[in-house]
């Protein structure tokens, strides 16, 4: 490793390999919450394959076929892939794939929900489960029912969460395995090299992100003080707004008030939120493009801004190019603001199998017997660090790459990292501090995690208009933070969000969630 990537990682509190992988390859969430997460497994290269249904009964490969998203330009390699073959044959299976480009993703899902002509195993975005045309798809007999069949399978339920199965369920059933992901990932990335040459210290008030903010661009001008993205619906999660309105004790989207789930956007904290990032506006302490930029984390990337608010574990997925740029650059993270943070679903969507393409008990079996090959640990090892004497060595019994240029050989043809179930969160034996750190944090910050309580609930409301409220209130949010419209005219925007639904979905996740509270 070079000296400047030494230094770099000497000031970023970095995410475990696992972490690092699935951010490089699936793209970080938008996308991308918990009740208890599990503690994170800790892993060594070989383990015993676990008996579970038709281990034994499948003779040849398992055929798998995919449709998934593509994050990319281009698709990557799968024919002479070695790493792609090699983990066919750990996992007896042969697995196929219909990349989909992720702007069209949706579109893609329609046109084959409509027709019927599914893959095997289709990948449900976080985005999509709760929309008309999957839940549809779903109680119109589309996928299997997984609810008791995954209990069948032991590293299935090891690595899937209970939240994670909670939140993706539809009717009180599981369409699909879920992807699970820690709840408590969302906080303050920022310039550690820039702060501590400048004496400043990581805000955790949203007091203090202001004047820290105002001390970055006085010292540091033509930086972008606080980078904010808001070009997505869903950008709210991940953009700080969410992370903030809970810092002051607000909602995490919706909240219990007066016996009622109501959502945050008439609530003192929230606009609280818009008030500090309307004033930062006006003061070009933010983006002045941010109504336009989805990936913030572009600017700070390239060299451009100081902080940002995002899924703290990204930051080394960033770092890369952020040292091409700067090579004595240095990231660090702030997790949580008054000890707070806005919990997340606890997944990124689900693989939902065919009952189409996969038409018996005995094909659903295999599949499934698959994908708990795929959570054991060996094969974790093989996706995470590749082929041993390869790309990976052992080191006192735990898997280390062996040098810089197998470690970026093995990341640029890693194909195989999506094809599977992954644990919440993994500790490597031979894991940094720093990787450490951020597997603590997900634990350690999950319970103080405001939850969106209505994450398990489905509103017939929401699937059939939820687009259209939902732009409602983003435009009046981006307006807002522009100075386009005042008090008024926000308040406006909200009585048009009830009118035109808003009320409907009140009281669908009220009675949802009485319910569910046995009342």
């Amino acid at each position: 490793m070079g000296q400047a990537r030494k230094k770099a990682w000497a000031g970023i509190a970095g995410i475990t390999a696992i972490g690092l992988l699935g951010g490089m390859l699936a793209g970080c969430g938008k996308d991308e919450g918990e009740a208890a997460p599990s503690t994170g497994a800790t892993a060594s290269p070989g383990a015993a394959q676990s008996a579970s249904p038709a281990a034994s009964a499948q003779a040849g490969p398992i055929e798998v076929s995919f449709m998934m998203p593509l994050y990319t330009d281009q698709p990557p390699k799968l024919d002479g892939n070695i790493i792609f073959d090699e983990y066919q044959k750990l996992t007896n299976s042969k697995i196929t794939v219909n990349y989909v480009p992720n702007g069209n993703y949706g579109d893609k899902l329609n046109l084959t929900f409509a027709g019927g002509d599914l893959s095997a195993v289709t990948m449900i975005p976080a985005s999509v489960l709760k929309s008309t045309t999957f839940i549809n798809a779903a109680r119109g007999g589309m996928f299997w029912d997984l609810t008791e069949e995954i209990k069948k399978y032991p590293e299935l339920v090891k690595s899937i969460t209970d939240i994670s199965i909670t939140n993706t369920s539809v009717d009180g059933k599981l369409y699909g395995l879920p992807i699970a992901r820690p709840t408590a990932r969302v906080g303050l990335v920022y310039r550690k090299d820039w702060f501590d040459s400048l004496g400043l210290k990581a805000p955790s008030t949203m007091e203090e992100l202001y004047a820290t903010a105002k001390e970055l661009k006085a010292k540091k001008p033509g930086v972008i003080p606080f980078s904010l993205s808001d070009n997505n619906l869903g950008a709210s999660v991940w953009n700080g707004v969410d992370f903030l309105t809970v810092s002051q004790g607000g909602f995490n989207q919706w909240g219990l008030k007066d016996g009622k789930l109501e959502p945050y956007f008439d609530t003192a904290e929230y606009k609280n939120t818009l008030g500090l990032l309307r004033k930062m506006y006006s003061e070009d302490l933010i983006n002045k493009d941010f109504p336009l930029v989805t990936t913030a984390q572009t600017t700070i990337s390239a060299g451009k801004a100081a902080m940002l608010i995002n899924a703290y574990d990204g930051a080394v997925n960033w770092l890369p190019n952020l040292v091409k740029v700067e090579p004595d650059a240095k990231l660090s993270i702030q997790q949580v603001f008054r000890d707070k943070t806005n919990s997340i679903s606890g997944h990124n969507g689900v693989f939902a199998i065919s009952k189409s393409k996969v038409k018996t008990a005995d094909q659903l079996k295999a599949i499934l017997q698959f994908f708990n090959r795929t959570a054991e640990q060996d094969a974790l090892v093989f996706r995470n660090f590749g082929i041993e004497g390869t790309h990976y060595k052992l080191v006192n019994g735990s898997p280390s790459f062996i040098s810089d240029e197998t470690k970026n050989q093995f990341n640029t043809n890693n194909v195989v990292f999506n094809f599977g179930i992954n644990p919440m969160a993994i500790r490597w034996p031979n894991a940094t501090p720093e990787q450490t750190m951020i597997a603590d944090s997900y634990l350690n910050y999950a319970k103080n995690a405001a939850p969106n309580p209505i994450d398990p609930f489905v509103s017939t409301t929401y699937t059939e208009k939820g687009g259209e409220l939902d732009k409602i209130m983003y435009d009046a949010r981006v307006k807002y933070i522009m100075g386009e419209i005042d008090e008024k005219g926000y308040a406006s925007a909200y009585a048009e969000w009830r009118k035109q639904g808003g009320d409907k979905l009140i009281a669908e996740y009220t009675e949802a969630y009485n319910k569910a509270q046995g009342k």
